[in-house]
């Protein structure tokens, strides 16, 4: 049976629902217009069972990252799944590069400096698709194992490997970004100022904008998520309500945290930037809510990319 661990690129929290008098007619909107351009062929997913033990690791897809894993508690997988299509752009072979750190001692109950000789993760990656007969169907595609490679007295460990994906769909925004990474010194500091400018106005729409402004932002993510996965209106829908707000009825506070200690880092070839916090490298968008009812505070961090389509000035959410 599966065990699903959700992507990277998709929020690490919840949405319980906005206020009745809050404005959903942008948000009807863009719901309905997802729906039509939904993409009308369903292809193959691709996704990966994941062992790994002694270690914490990033997996990437051409260099866009898609699953996170941080052990700090001693625990290893046994065999989760990952869903990768949302790191899949056209058909063809796709990169995956892996970047393995060290993991946590339990008995000494701290975050080991160095890998360990048994330090380990295994990739098993498998298409999965409907069959002549309608019926669901796995291949496996691609194995990989770190088993045989020394990783023993390192701090890190990065390796890569290919595998193809005959996929339907032709994402082409990245196609068409531009190159924000530079050798430049002032070309890069004026990059990140755009960069937390950006992450501070979205950071203002969750503290005091309306739900529309923020279903605008992310719009154009996810038509592309919707294509990518085949999703149908009411996965469509569900992914729309998964998107904690500040109007929530279910949420007695909710606090964003300013823009600060963070470091900034880019992917895709230098096309996608975002801001992590330097002590967890988790996005620099983050804060807490309390859920009505109930006593302890959640913290959340709200993955946020960024990206500039040539041609335009502004930053755009990936």
């Amino acid at each position: 049976m599966k065990k699903y661990i959700v992507s990277g690129l998709l929020f690490s929290l919840s949405m319980y629902g906005e206020k009745r008098n809050e404005s959903v007619v942008s948000h009807q909107n863009i719901l309905t217009i997802t729906q039509k351009d939904r993409h009308v062929e369903e292809g193959p997913r691709y996704g990966a069972y994941i062992h790994s033990k002694n270690c914490s690791f990033e997996v990437l897809i051409n260099d866009i990252p898609v699953i996170k894993y941080n052990d700090d508690s001693g625990n290893s997988l046994a065999g989760s799944y990952f869903q990768l299509n949302e790191g899949i752009f056209k058909k063809g072979n796709q990169k995956i590069t892996i970047k393995m750190t060290p993991g946590f001692n339990p008995d000494q109950k701290v975050l080991e400096s160095l890998l360990s000789p048994n330090s380990e993760i295994q990739l098993n990656i498998v298409k999965s698709f409907k069959n002549q007969t309608g019926n669901p169907e796995e291949n496996e595609v691609r194995k990989y194992s770190t088993s045989k490679k020394k990783l023993g007295n390192s701090p890190s460990f990065e390796d890569s490997f290919t595998f193809f994906a005959d996929i339907p769909y032709h994402i082409e925004t990245l196609e068409n970004a531009e190159v924000l990474l530079t050798d430049d010194k002032d070309k890069l500091q004026a990059i990140e100022q755009e960069v937390v400018a950006q992450y501070n106005k979205i950071r203002d729409i969750y503290r005091n904008g309306s739900w529309s402004a923020l279903a605008t932002l992310y719009y154009n993510r996810e038509k592309r998520v919707a294509k990518q996965l085949y999703l149908l209106p009411d996965e469509i829908k569900h992914r729309w309500n998964d998107y904690v707000f500040r109007t929530n009825t279910d949420i007695t506070s909710f606090d964003i945290k300013p823009i600060e200690d963070y470091k900034m880092t880019f992917y895709a070839d230098g096309k996608i930037v975002c801001l992590q916090k330097i002590d967890n490298e988790k996005s620099a968008l983050w804060g807490h809510f309390k859920r009505k009812g109930k006593d302890n505070v959640t913290t959340t961090y709200i993955t946020l990319y960024l990206y500039r389509p040539k041609g335009t000035k502004d930053l755009e959410v990936y």
